[in-house]
């Protein structure tokens, strides 16, 4: 998520309340925050722009019919993204052919850069579903293992666990696939803390 995106979510719960109270402008607010990175994530699981884009409208049209059966006992943005996850699965679980579901989890590199956007994708090849779920939430979208562990229903440290096997995995693949050591700082620069 990015950083205007997570300052602006950090007061979220006051934005909720008002959508609970029936205040649209409120839920105008709240969907410009969460538009362009949900649609990041559904894009990158679904792998399909114009059902992603009927998906984010779906997902919004979820948390708007059930908006109030959240409850703050986990944050806004992990309760949506759970959300977004499981219409995803649900979509997946529609398409038929083994073709259709050998590239759902592909992630594309934020930059117009081909070659880069190349490398993402040979590196996340070897991945299981799982694997790169879990660099999809952390790396692309920023979110904590807390968040990450609701969304995935799995524990804190299930998920710490798995995103370090994960990027020793990627770490090893790269050094692999570049035959030396270029790249790796950027994959252990993330922080494993948050």
């Amino acid at each position: 998520m990015e950083n205007s995106t997570r300052n602006n979510a950090a007061n979220i719960e006051e934005w909720i309340l008002r959508v609970k109270d029936g205040n649209m402008n409120a839920l105008r607010h709240v969907i410009e925050i969460y538009q362009l990175p949900l649609y990041r994530y559904v894009y990158n699981l679904i792998r399909n722009r114009e059902e992603a884009e009927d998906a984010v409208q779906d997902v919004f049209l979820q948390v708007i019919k059930n908006i109030d059966k959240y409850t703050r006992q986990v944050s806004f943005t992990s309760w949506l993204y759970k959300i977004a996850y499981n219409h995803c699965l649900n979509l997946i679980r529609k398409r038929k052919g083994l073709m259709s579901r050998l590239h759902l989890f592909r992630l594309e590199a934020a930059t117009t850069d081909y070659d880069t956007s190349l490398r993402v994708d040979e590196l996340l090849r070897g991945l299981s579903m799982k694997e790169r779920q879990i660099m999809l939430l952390r790396v692309v979208e920023e979110l904590t293992f807390e968040e990450i562990s609701v969304i995935l229903e799995c524990k804190v440290a299930t998920v710490r666990k798995r995103f370090e096997r994960t990027r020793y995995k990627i770490q090893r693949n790269y050094v692999h696939v570049e035959g030396e050591n270029y790249g790796q700082e950027s994959w252990t620069s993330i922080s494993p803390e948050r």
